[in-house]
C-alpha cells in the first residue's frame, strides 16, 4: 500500500505533458483490452480461419516495422505531440474499417495502415516520457506507464466479454437489417454483437483525444535542449579524432561484432518475438475455440493474468536489489516456460485457466528490467539505433512466426506453436545467461562501444 501512495504522490510531481499523456493512455487503454478480447473472435465468426489470421497478424506487423524508422525521424521533426495526435487519428479512422469491412482485401489494408499508426505510438512512448522527465522521476513514471496500461487493460477485457453477450440479449439490434444496411452490418447475430463490442470500444476510445490536445508543444523543447546541448558541446581537433580512432576500432572482426551487446540482446529479442507471435495472438482462440470457454470467462481469465503481471512489474525493481539484474531477467521467464506447455498441451480448461496468468505474470514481470538493461548495455549515443533495432527484431520476427502459427494452427492444432514457442523461449534466455550471466565482461563490452560511439560523434 505504501508504494501504492508513493506513486500517486510521485504522479502530481511528473510534468504536465507526462501526466496527460498518463491519462491518454488510460482512457484508450480499456478499449485496447476490448479489442484484444473480442477481434480474432470477430474474424473466425466471420467465416476466416487461424491462417487468415495469421496474414492480417503478419500485414500489420510488416506495416509496423517499415513505420518503425520512419517513425523516429518524424519524431525529431515535429515533435510527440503531433506524432501522437495524427497517429491516434490514423489509427482511429483505419480502426473503424477494421470492423466495418468484412472482404478479405479491405481487412488486410486496414490492418497494414493500422500497424503503420501503431508503430508512431510505439516509437513515440519511450522519448516522449524521457524528455518530459527529470532522471529522478524516469523510474516511476516508467512504471507507472505500463502499471496503468495494464490495469486499464484488465478493465477493458473484462468488459468485452461481456459486451456481446449483453448485445446479443437485445433483439433489435440483432433483427434483419433493411436491404440498403446490409453492408454495414454483420448477417449472424454472433458476429454482430461482436461487432457491435468493438465498434463501441472505438467510442469508449474517443476521450483519449483531449489530454493530447491540451500538451504543450514539445519542438519548442527540443529546439531549446538542442542548441544547449551544441553551445557546452567542446570543440574537437584533429589530432584528438585521430588519436580516438586509434583508441577504438571502428569495424571490428565479425567475432567481436557477433559478441557485442547490440547484436545478442538484438538476437534476444528476435527469439523472444517469433515464439510470441506463434501462440500469443491465438490465445483467446484457444481458450474459447479450443477448451470452450466463453468470451466473458476468457475475458476474467485473461484480466486476471495481467492484473497479476502488474502485480509482478511492481515487485521486480526489489527482486532486483535482493536477488540481481540477471536472475530477475532469467529465473522468472524459465519457471513460466513449463506452465506455457501445460497451458498448451492440456484439454483441461481449469488447468489451462491456472496456467495462464502464472506464465504471464512470470514472463513480462521482468520486462521493464530487460528494457532498461538493454539501453544500459550500450553507449548512450548508440541507443537510439539500440531501441530501433530491438523493436525491429521482435516486431518483424513476430510478424513473421504469426502467419506462420495460423497456418500451423489450422493443419496440425495447437500443441505445435506450444511446443516451438517453449523452445524458441528456451534459446532466448540461454543467449542472455550465456552472454551476461557468467561474470563476462560486459562492462569492458559497454566501455568499448562507448569509444565507438565517441569516435562517430567526433567524425560527425
Amino acid at each position: 500500500m505504501s508504494q501504492l501512495v508513493r506513486y500517486i504522490q510521485q504522479f502530481g510531481r511528473f510534468q504536465r505533458n507526462a501526466r496527460l499523456y498518463l491519462i491518454s493512455n488510460v482512457l484508450s487503454g480499456v478499449t485496447l483490452g476490448i479489442i484484444l478480447v473480442l477481434y480474432n473472435l470477430y474474424i473466425v465468426s466471420l467465416g476466416y480461419n487461424t491462417d487468415f489470421i495469421g496474414l492480417l497478424l503478419f500485414v500489420g506487423t510488416i506495416g509496423a516495422g517499415i513505420a518503425i524508422f520512419p517513425a523516429g525521424f518524424c519524431f525529431d521533426r515535429f515533435g510527440g505531440k503531433a506524432i501522437l495526435i495524427w497517429s491516434s487519428v490514423l489509427i482511429g479512422i483505419v480502426g473503424a474499417g477494421q470492423m466495418l469491412f468484412r472482404a478479405p482485401i479491405p481487412l488486410l489494408v486496414s490492418a497494414f495502415l493500422v500497424g503503420i499508426g501503431g508503430a508512431f505510438v510505439l516509437v513515440v512512448n519511450a522519448p516522449f516520457l524521457s524528455m518530459n522527465s527529470t532522471p529522478e522521476e524516469r523510474p516511476h513514471l516508467y512504471s507507472l506507464s505500463i502499471v496503468l496500461a495494464l490495469v486499464t487493460t484488465v478493465l477493458g477485457e473484462v468488459l468485452g466479454g461481456v459486451l456481446p453477450l449483453w448485445l446479443r440479449s437485445m433483439p433489435w439490434l440483432m433483427a434483419p437489417l433493411p436491404v440498403w444496411y446490409g453492408w454495414l452490418l454483420a448477417a449472424s447475430p454472433l458476429a454482430r454483437s461482436y461487432q457491435l463490442a468493438l465498434l463501441l470500444a472505438g467510442i469508449i476510445a474517443a476521450p483519449s483525444f483531449i489530454p493530447l490536445f491540451l500538451m504543450s508543444d514539445d519542438r519548442l523543447q527540443r529546439t531549446i535542449a538542442s542548441v544547449t546541448e551544441s553551445s557546452v558541446a567542446p570543440k574537437k581537433s584533429f589530432g584528438s579524432i585521430l588519436q580516438t580512432l586509434r583508441r577504438a576500432m571502428i569495424i571490428p572482426p565479425l567475432h567481436v561484432f557477433l559478441f557485442t551487446p547490440l547484436f545478442v540482446l538484438t538476437m534476444v529479442q528476435v527469439l523472444l518475438g517469433a515464439g510470441a507471435g506463434l501462440f500469443l495472438p491465438y490465445v483467446n482462440l484457444y481458450f474459447v475455440q479450443h477448451l470452450g470457454a466463453s468470451p466473458a470467462l476468457f475475458g476474467i481469465i485473461d484480466g486476471g493474468a495481467n492484473t497479476l503481471n502488474a502485480l509482478l512489474i511492481l515487485l521486480a525493481p526489489w527482486a532486483v536489489a535482493r536477488f540481481g539484474e540477471m536472475a530477475t531477467l532469467i529465473v522468472p521467464r524459465l519457471l513460466s516456460i513449463p506452465l506455457m506447455l501445460v497451458m498448451g498441451l492440456t484439454g483441461s480448461l481449469p488447468l489451462a485457466a491456472a496456467c495462464y496468468p502464472l506464465r504471464q505474470g512470470l514472463m513480462d514481470m521482468s520486462q521493464g528490467i530487460l528494457q532498461l538493461f538493454s539501453m544500459e548495455a550500450v553507449a548512450p549515443q548508440q541507443r537510439g539505433l539500440a531501441n530501433s533495432s530491438y523493436q525491429v527484431a521482435y516486431q518483424v520476427a513476430r510478424a513473421l512466426t504469426a502467419s506462420l502459427g495460423g497456418l500451423i494452427i489450422a493443419r496440425f492444432g495447437y500443441a505445435p506453436v506450444f511446443i516451438v514457442a517453449a523452445l524458441l523461449y528456451s534459446l532466448a534466455l540461454l543467449l542472455l545467461w550465456s552472454r551476461f550471466g557468467r561474470g563476462s565482461n560486459g562492462k569492458k563490452d559497454t566501455q568499448h562501444a562507448d569509444a565507438l560511439a565517441e569516435t562517430d560523434a567526433a567524425i560527425l
